[in-house]
């Protein structure tokens, strides 16, 4: 026998108190207006309450055997099974309640909050019991009492016990048949389902029994009055298709629920009672556990004068009474002392016995004398007519209560924000109708606000940003019910009775469940006349502004193209211009820079004409004369119109700086070449007289050194020390000058062979010093090798001079982009920041010629030849740690 909630009792009826028992769980679990499932150790859904259909629309056999996941998406399954391995690594079973969303037959989606506890038997893990309860439910719910409901809530039960069903609506038309019916009576519930009961009993079955007159005539009896409970034993005749055995008939009417009027027939295999009675005992410990486990409720039994007789741990939780010391109590105990006097609960167990049932919600009180709200189910249990009992189940509402107040509240005020919202909004409903508008929305359609609720689709005319009437079926949001997209910023415009137009802005919005159509539209307007009235006043203005804008731009990229000849860029102005005036094909323009202009063919039959003149800072006079060679086209009275005066003279100014930095940049050139001119001439003209300085000082030491004092001796040295730190400044100088008058071809340059030929030139200097230097391979660049062999040897001289100790020298390279960065680091004694870019000037000397030689010209040069190979140099130095020159080289197209 299986232990799915509902399954009736096919054991031995001798033993009335484990019967009683079994029932009295199965009603409690079918009381539970909650969903509670079962799952066995691999997920899989083997026990459900009456709720369960309810929430999810699924058939039982639909249900039975599934994995909990065709309920739940795969990010819920994956929280609950981790949740779930948590509690059994860690043997904790905490009161938590998780938020998801429960997936339908039909596909809708309800918000949910579940608990589930784990089941165990001997430490060994068993399943696991959950309770799904609807977030969005009434406190109100319609019950099912009918045993078709009551069977369908509870998982699996009627396959496992081999108990054959029938349910039939009120014609007894069959709806519902299970797969035992086919075992024991030999037929398909397919062929069956859908025919009329009489017929089913007449054509296929009567005959398959062993007394089939006495069969047919009880079993029909029951159909001409529908108000009894029938129940007989009956034998099924063995054949090819079936077994001998012995049935249990049991029926009685569908009173409540989808097929009330209706009747249920149930049959049981009664041959082997044995092997029923063990199978029932399990399934009693099995509903206890179940019970037992739904801690959410506080399930328990009274006896037929209301003292409890069982007491679940859910009732310890919310009540906070132990069960040994609450059996034997009245369950009046519960309530508070107002509703003892005034006798509900013996009100309610009236009521319960004379309806079957009673729902009733209010305060009850804890064992700590605290007070919950309660929502309270107490049913009456039968048994042959006789009153046993009463299953009672309550809930602790009160955080739901809360919730509930906590809601209203929050729709209040979602009312009040949509009311007084300046955007207009309304949901819309799939055939066009309105289910909600709030005022503002009223008063953009033009609407009445007491008529806005039975606004619909079509019942005005809209236009599109282009003035083309929308049809409905193209509208924000029949376009959303139609795509599932939302809509944004589409403009509509509507015409007013007054003449006028009101231009809206339409967000629409799909609203209800993640995958299928939308069961609804949310639809936002926003009044955007007096913007669209601001853009089309800005858009008038631009195109009046447009045609100034491209010519200014024209003449932008025409000054702006360098070195052009004079000649050809006026010729290509004079011959654009006329085409950012009103009327191109009448207007001839005439350009002139000094003496030099340009005019078009046309130039000479001006009609009318407007001047732009100014000068450069040199003198230089610039004149732009536009004029008409055709009269105006009629209608028109002036030649040319402001804005056409104000570009002429903007293109004057542009001119203006163009030409004037065409003359600076011309005198700079003529400068710097006057500059190098002199520079050469007058290193190379001071070179004669400071040899005759040098050969009479030479001269002079020669021939009357020993007849000089100490004094005159030292006084012949220092001008001997000056004349030669002369030659080098000037030869420095020299050297400078000619960077980029005598420098060579840029060409592709072995710095690997540069390196090494810059060693070689100071071979003397590295064998004195001990220095070492050390490379990593170097690239090919494009250089002057000559003046690149310079860079290098000044750089290693350098790092030489400024070391301490032993020098040690590195050279590496490294390509970025388009370029080659070379590094020469050393360990010497480094450079102060703010002193970094000083080395890089003429003459300039951070030491001392006693500390260090040198004229404080070699890394200047070294700047201007890295300049000229269109590249820049500079230092990374921390004193005392040492100094890497970075010189940037354009790289030798691969």
């Amino acid at each position: 026998m299986s232990d799915g909630v509902g399954a009736p009792d096919d054991g031995v009826r001798d033993d009335a108190a484990e019967r009683r028992s079994l029932e009295q769980y199965r009603t409690l679990a079918n009381a539970v207006d909650d969903g509670i499932y079962r799952l066995d150790t691999d997920g899989r859904i083997v026990t459900a309450n009456d709720a369960v259909l309810e929430q999810t629309g699924y058939a039982r056999k639909a249900l039975l055997g599934e994995h909990f996941s065709v309920l739940v998406d795969d990010d819920d399954v994956d929280r609950l099974e981790r949740e779930l391995r948590g509690r059994l690594e860690s043997g904790d079973d905490p009161d938590t309640t998780f938020d998801l969303a429960l997936e339908t037959a039909d596909g809708d989606r309800i918000p949910c909050e579940v608990r589930f506890s784990v089941l165990g038997t001997d430490g060994e893990y068993d399943g696991v019991v959950a309770v799904v309860r609807d977030v969005d439910e009434a406190p109100e719910r319609d019950r099912l009492d009918s045993i078709w409901e009551t069977y369908e809530s509870i998982s699996s039960v009627i396959d496992e016990a081999d108990v054959g069903v029938f349910v039939l609506d009120e014609t007894f038309d069959v709806v519902w048949a299970d797969e035992t019916v086919k075992t024991y009576f030999g037929i398909d519930r397919n062929d069956v389902i859908g025919r009329n009961k009489r017929a089913v009993i007449e054509e296929t079955i009567r005959d398959r029994l062993d007394d089939p007159e006495t069969f047919a005539e009880t079993v029909l009896a029951t159909y001409d009055d529908n108000t009894s409970v029938e129940r007989f034993e009956c034998l099924v005749t063995s054949g090819p298709d079936r077994e001998e055995r012995w049935l249990e008939h049991r029926s009685k009417p569908i009173e409540s629920g989808r097929y009330a009027g209706g009747r249920v027939e149930l049959y049981y295999d009664v041959t082997d009672r044995k092997e029923s009675q063990q199978a029932r005992r399990e399934s009693e410990r099995r509903f206890e556990s179940l019970v037992n486990a739904v801690d959410e409720y506080a399930i328990f039994m009274l006896d037929p004068e209301g003292r409890v007789q069982s007491w679940n741990e859910g009732a310890e939780r919310i009540k906070g009474y132990d069960a040994s010391e609450i059996r034997g109590e009245h369950f009046s105990t519960f309530y508070t002392e107002s509703d003892r006097a005034a006798g509900v609960p013996e009100r309610n167990l009236e009521r319960a016995t004379a309806e079957g049932a009673v729902e009733d919600e209010g305060w009850r009180v804890r064992a700590d004398g605290s007070r919950f709200w309660a929502n309270v189910t107490i049913t009456a249990i039968r048994e042959d007519g006789k009153l046993r009992g009463y299953a009672k189940i309550t809930r602790d509402m009160t955080e739901r209560r809360e919730r509930e107040q906590q809601l209203q509240r929050e729709r209040d005020l979602v009312e009040q924000i949509l009311e007084t919202s300046p955007v207009g909004i309304a949901v819309v409903n799939p055939d066009g109708s309105t289910s909600r508008a709030n005022e503002r929305m009223a008063t953009l359609l033009d609407v009445p606000p007491a008529e806005s609720g039975e606004y619909t689709a079509g019942q005005r005319d809209m236009y599109d940003r282009d003035g083309r009437l929308l049809p409905v079926e193209e509208r924000p949001a029949n376009r959303v019910f139609e795509t599932g997209d939302p809509v944004s910023d589409r403009e509509i415009r509507l015409d007013r009775g007054d003449g006028g137009r009101t231009w809206l802005s339409i967000n629409a919005t799909p609203i209800g469940a993640d995958e299928g159509p939308p069961e609804q539209v949310v639809v936002t307007a926003t009044d955007i006349t007096d913007l669209k009235e601001l853009a089309e006043r800005r858009k008038r203005e631009l195109e009046e502004r447009e045609k100034e804008l491209t010519a200014v731009k024209l003449a932008t990229n025409l000054l702006e193209t360098g070195d052009r000849p004079v000649e050809e860029l006026l010729e290509e102005f004079v011959a654009e211009l006329p085409r950012s005036f009103r009327h191109p094909d009448r207007t001839a323009t005439r350009v002139s820079f000094g003496d030099r202009e340009a005019t078009t063919g046309t130039c000479e039959s001006f009609e009318r004409t407007i001047t732009a003149r100014t000068n450069t800072a040199n003198g230089t006079p610039i004149t732009i004369d536009v004029g008409l060679t055709e009269p105006l086209p009629d209608g028109e009275s002036d030649a040319f119109i402001d804005e056409e005066r104000e570009l002429i003279d903007t293109l004057a100014t542009l001119a203006k700086f163009h030409f004037e930095r065409r003359e600076y940049i011309d005198e700079l050139r003529a400068e710097t070449r006057r500059l190098e001119q002199f520079a050469y001439a007058a290193s190379h003209d001071l070179q004669e007289p400071l040899r005759m300085v040098s050969s009479y000082l030479q001269l002079i030491e020669r021939r009357y050194a020993d007849e000089l004092d100490e004094d005159g001796r030292e006084f012949l040295a220092f001008a001997l020390e000056g004349a030669e730190r002369m030659h080098e400044m000037i030869d420095g100088l020299l050297a400078y000058a000619r960077i980029k008058t005598r420098g060579g071809p840029l060409e592709p340059v072995d710095l690997e062979a540069v390196l090494e030929d810059a060693r070689s030139d100071l071979e003397v200097r590295i064998a004195e010093t001990g220095a070492d230097i050390t490379a990593d391979p170097l690239p090919t660049v494009e250089g002057d090798e000559s003046q690149l062999r310079q860079v290098f040897q000044n750089l290693l001289d350098n790092a030489i001079e400024y070391s301490d100790g032993t020098p040690r020298i590195h050279v590496f390279a490294e390509r970025r982009g388009p370029e080659w960065v070379i590094s020469v680091r050393d360990e010497g004694i480094g450079i102060p920041a703010d002193e970094r870019e000083q080395i890089f000037e003429m003459f300039q000397r951070l030491h001392g010629r006693g500390d260090h030689d040198g004229t404080g010209i070699g890394l200047a040069l070294c700047e201007r030849i890295v300049e000229r190979h269109g590249g820049e140099i500079r230092v990374d130095s921390e004193p005392g740690e040492g100094s890497t020159f970075l010189v940037t080289l354009p790289a030798v197209d691969d």
